[in-house]
């Protein structure tokens, strides 16, 4: 027995459970939709109600609720009632793949129990496949998208659904109706500039932007944007039903990016240092071989990317340029902390 959705076009709001909410993406998605109250009650998943982000979104009009990844009844608890469910999954707390996907999952299954209407799942290309290298923080979102497309078509021997992962069984997915699921595949985010990927002091005044791109351009988008793209999409839910959305603003060379920042930051200078691939693979710090593994996908060209679909939903995407402008305090804060 589900755990009920009742939703029907002349019922009201409709509920939209937002995991990651506390996030940077799944918080931009939770700020957009909690403004159309008339449209959206907004249920924010997180395992800290009483931090501060859960607090702001609160004071915002949101329902905060404690559910965990990694504990079905609690996941089956914030569901209930549910109409949609966006749900993004985090690699970089744990470092683990597996774990990454069987909380993925446990999300799917408890939204299938709860007779949630619609998925939108932040999913990603099997790096792995493409490349023959493990990208995990990318494979493990792969691994979730084709779990949710073989539920979503129940004719599909479900089993070993991903070969680089713990076997998948029949007895793992529960209720194997078919979903309405729509995926986005984000780009590069432009928030990296001021965490992972902030340009580092080389001497005074003097900044390395270290991006191997070794002369490919790479798709960017704030992840604030992705805001209006979702409640673009739940304007017209059923126009993007099993769909697939590779998402992106712009194309960026190194040149770009480098002369962007000058432009920005006239008391100081940015360089490319033209790091390669298999430079960041021997970095020391955990995840560099992902992350390397990473952009080796994006210079594969089989990272493909929407500009023109992205601007139809939302027009008012920031452009690198722009994003900086708005940014720049961010962007300077980190920076000095850099020194």
């Amino acid at each position: 027995m589900g755990c009920g959705s009742s939703f029907d076009a002349s019922d009201g709001p409709r509920t939209v459970v937002v995991f990651g909410s506390t996030g940077l993406l799944g918080g931009a998605i939770a700020r957009r939709l909690l403004q159309e109250p008339f449209l959206y009650k907004v249920r924010c998943v997180t395992r800290r109600s009483s931090g501060e982000k859960a607090r702001e979104l609160a004071e915002h009009g949101a329902v905060i609720v404690n559910a965990d990844l990694g504990e079905t009844k609690s996941l089956e608890k914030a569901l209930e009632g549910a109409d949609i469910m966006f749900l993004t999954t985090h690699y970089w707390e744990e470092k683990n793949k597996e774990k990454e996907v069987i909380k993925g999952l446990n999300a799917i299954d408890a939204a299938i129990q709860c007779g949630v209407k619609h998925i939108i799942f932040n999913g990603s290309e099997n790096v792995k496949k493409i490349i023959g290298k493990e990208c995990s923080h990318l494979d493990s979102k792969s691994a979730i998208e084709e779990y949710i497309r073989e539920v979503d078509n129940p004719s599909v021997d479900v089993t070993g659904i991903n070969n680089s992962l713990p076997e998948i069984t029949t007895n793992d997915i529960g209720n194997t109706t078919g979903i309405n699921f729509t995926i986005l595949r984000l780009p590069f985010w432009l928030e990296n500039f001021y965490s992972v990927f902030k340009p580092h002091k080389l001497k005074h005044a003097v900044y390395a932007v270290a991006l191997p791109l070794e002369g490919s351009e790479l798709d960017v988008m704030s992840v604030e944007d992705v805001g209006e793209i979702v409640a673009s999409i739940l304007r017209r839910p059923r126009q993007y039903y099993g769909k697939t959305l590779n998402l992106s603003v712009e194309s960026l060379s190194m040149e770009n990016i480098v002369d962007t920042f000058n432009r920005h930051f006239d008391n100081r200078k940015f360089t490319d240092p033209k790091i390669r691939i298999k430079d960041m693979e021997k970095f020391q710090f955990p995840g560099s071989k992902d992350l390397a593994a990473m952009f080796e996908f994006y210079q594969s060209g089989q990272a493909v990317r929407d500009i023109k679909l992205t601007r139809k939903l939302n027009p008012h995407a920031l452009t690198f340029d722009r994003w900086l402008s708005e940014n720049r305090d961010k962007v300077e804060e980190a920076l000095r902390e850099a020194n």
